[in-house]
């Protein structure tokens, strides 16, 4: 199973696909995408929700954990 966490206004949003369903994954690759052309930035995380590297910027379907945090601009 693949976990996206979108963090936003609206709050923290789970996204949960299986790797071995196409249409659930296609779908999480859309909500990626539209997330990023946002300015989302996406970091992958291990078991413990340590960050594994830097922001990434394609969709890693077999991904286990993902974070997606908005873009944050100061006044």
């Amino acid at each position: 199973m693949g976990e996206m966490r979108i963090l936003s206004a609206e709050g923290d949003t789970k996204v949960i696909w299986d790797h071995e369903n196409d249409d659930e994954v296609e779908a999480a690759e859309a909500q990626f995408d539209t997330l990023r052309e946002k300015g989302f930035k996406c970091f992958r995380v291990d078991k413990k929700g340590e960050k594994t590297g830097g922001a990434i910027s394609r969709f890693p379907k077999t991904a286990g954990k993902l974070i997606m945090v908005p873009v944050v601009r100061g006044g």
